[in-house]
């Protein structure tokens, strides 16, 4: 958007969502220099929260805060995008000129289809991080983002992406689950085994906080490696050396363990296709 003088506005936004990805995209967005006009949320006591953070107005419901944007974020549970859109569709309230997003991973613009009888223009914008609040809004420099939305809305989304510091990431419409599965596979399963790895390390004689401080500074270690040098460059340990004897020494300690020692098992074959290291595959399937 543009002033008479040529000058370039960037566009307002609502938030209807407060909870861990409507706080930290407000404040990301707040921070990139977007005016966050309104807050809305079924949970009043965090859209208050919300709003002082960013100067907004707290806003009654969704098409209140709806109204009162160029652009609105819902960020809601998936489950409810579809019944918000329908209620404020129904508000027979025309929204020509106005987008509204939602930023849920395996879903498309369509599920917020019954905003287009208001003429307004609506898109996905997913950010490819792992958001707890406001507190990981600086995590968003840097992250990834779907964005599939209306060809008017589409270089608003670009635009809003790149002031935040962030790049897009392109996928198939056709492939939008298999999107979320790698997003799952890489941003909640490596938390999993983080849990599980603990566990052994307390039951090896550690105290737990310690255990787990220990291990996620080596996880953060192992996905900064990943990061700069790829998945196979970065890995390091028994698979990598083709120690063939620890890894039957592991298998070994983990016997009264039945879950995590198939687990172990199941990712040192992994590993060694990773790195094409054949002598722990073989200890797996004598010992197994």
């Amino acid at each position: 958007m543009e002033t008479p003088t040529g000058a370039v506005v960037q566009p307002t936004l609502a938030i209807v969502g407060a909870g861990r990805a409507g706080a930290a995209l407000a404040l990301a967005a707040r921070d990139a220099g977007y005016r966050i006009a309104a807050v809305a949320s079924r949970r009043r006591r965090s859209a208050a929260t919300l709003a002082i953070e960013t100067g907004a107005e707290l806003a009654p419901t969704p098409l209140a805060a709806v109204r009162t944007a160029d652009i609105t974020l819902l960020t809601v549970p998936d489950g409810a995008l579809a019944p918000v859109a329908a209620t404020i569709a129904a508000s027979g309230v025309a929204l020509r000129g106005r987008g509204v997003v939602h930023t849920a991973a395996r879903l498309g613009p369509g599920v917020l289809a019954a905003l287009r009888v208001t003429a307004a223009s609506v898109g996905v914008l997913h950010p490819l991080q792992a958001l707890t609040g406001r507190e990981s809004a600086p995590l968003l420099h840097g992250a990834y983002f779907r964005i599939e939305a209306d060809p008017v809305l589409q270089p608003r989304l670009l635009a809003m992406v790149a002031a935040m510091g962030g790049r897009e990431i392109s996928v198939d419409a056709a492939h939008r689950d298999l999107y979320h599965a790698a997003a799952v596979l890489a941003g909640n399963a490596p938390l999993a085994l983080l849990a599980r790895a603990t566990e052994l390390l307390v039951a090896a004689g550690a105290e737990a906080g310690v255990a787990h401080a220990a291990l996620a500074a080596l996880l953060e270690g192992a996905a900064r490696n990943a990061r700069l040098a790829g998945p196979a460059q970065a890995l390091t340990g028994p698979v990598v050396r083709g120690d063939d004897a620890a890894v039957r020494a592991h298998l070994e300690a983990l016997r009264p363990y039945a879950d995590a020692r198939a687990l172990y098992a199941a990712l040192v074959v992994e590993m060694a296709s990773l790195r094409d290291a054949a002598e722990p595959v073989a200890a797996i399937a004598e010992v197994a």
